[in-house]
């Protein structure tokens, strides 16, 4: 290298030192320092003139016999680089937080070090922010918590005085009204109350169902889910002479809640039972499929069918599309509930007359 190339590469080195965003000062083996460049000027609030030649235990007294200390002193005597994470620094007006690394140049110690005083603190605003999230879910579990007693426990009180009002309906009939005129109103007062027990009962029920669901996942066949759920419903099933067609091949099985997959595809098998077209032969099939990496479970029927404008309806609590068969309305809006739930959605297609066909995304 020429003495002019020398001197470029000096330069270039001296800039790039003194310009430098980190902090970066140099120290000879008495631990005195050397030199200092402008960003450790500016961040430690001391002159150049104070800096040079001073011992750094003049400057900084707290160093001595502490660990830090020794590991300078250990650098300058062995070579080995050695790096600090969160060194504090007290300056007059503010305390800062360093990443620091010592290592040798020549017979000099070399000590740059980052200031990491905002990244820490934004860690430490992001744990806060963590902990006050996990303090505002635990609240609103136990929100949860407490609605669903409520409303189990008013769902219940409810239940009771209107099963009497309907037995005092059923006494005022069969003691014959005095009148003609009251027959129409005692029928009027029978079947409000009729509908009230009901839903009232379709309440209790979906809450009971609701709280005895919980969070534990598990790799679950959908054909033995499949064949449990045919086996609650083999009466029917033999009955309607139902016929049924699986293929679990594309996706055999889900990480999923037992429970809540068994809730599934028993809401959808009730309700292709309970809406079978009376002038043909049930038939239902159901097959899995992997659509973008994503399990789906397609349901078809050949039953009834709907208006495909309400399509949007039919998961809302107590809705029923057909109203010629019993039912509480609660099978589809409790399907709805665990799919959205698990983060899945669910699609409707449907014609009068033609059938219905649902499909889950997982």
């Amino acid at each position: 290298m020429s003495v002019s190339d020398y001197r470029i590469d000096c330069e270039l080195k001296s800039a790039f030192y003194n310009k430098s965003y980190s902090p970066f000062v140099i120290l000879n083996k008495d631990m005195d320092f050397v030199d200092v460049n402008e960003a450790a000027i500016s961040t430690m609030g001391i002159t150049k003139e104070n800096f040079i030649g001073k011992n750094i235990l003049d400057l900084f007294p707290y160093l001595k016999d502490t660990e830090r200390y020794d590991a300078y002193r250990n650098v300058i005597d062995t070579g080995v680089t050695i790096g600090f994470d969160e060194l504090l620094f007290k300056g007059e007006f503010a305390e800062s937080k360093f990443m620091s690394k010592a290592f040798k140049i020549g017979d000099y110690l070399g000590i740059t070090t980052l200031d990491v005083t905002h990244v820490i603190g934004t860690i430490e605003k992001l744990k806060k922010t963590q902990d006050s999230l996990k303090e505002v879910n635990t609240n609103l579990k136990k929100k949860n918590q407490e609605l669903e007693e409520f409303s189990y426990v008013a769902a219940h009180d409810l239940r009771a005085p209107l099963t009497n009002l309907k037995s005092l309906v059923q006494m005022m009939k069969e003691v014959n009204p005095t009148t003609d005129s009251m027959d129409p109103l005692v029928d009027k007062l029978s079947t409000v109350a009729q509908v009230m027990c009901d839903k009232i009962r379709a309440l209790n029920m979906v809450i009971a169902i609701k709280s005895s669901f919980n969070d534990t996942k598990e790799d679950v066949s959908f054909s033995d889910t499949m064949a449990s759920v045919k086996s609650m419903h083999s009466k029917e099933i033999i009955e309607y002479r139902t016929i049924i067609k699986e293929d679990f091949s594309s996706s055999p099985q889900i990480h999923y809640n037992q429970a809540q997959l068994t809730k599934i595809l028993d809401s959808l098998m009730s309700n292709s039972l309970k809406y079978r077209h009376p002038k043909r032969k049930l038939s239902i099939k159901v097959e899995t499929k992997i659509v973008k990496g994503k399990t789906q479970l397609v349901f078809r029927d050949n039953g009834l069918g709907f208006n495909q404008d309400l399509s949007d309806k039919i998961f809302t609590l107590f809705k029923r599309m057909h109203t010629h068969v019993e039912g509480l309305g609660i099978g589809l809006y409790l399907t709805n509930s665990i799919i959205n739930d698990n983060g899945g959605s669910i699609q409707v297609k449907s014609q009068v007359n033609k059938g219905t066909e649902i499909t889950i995304i997982f």
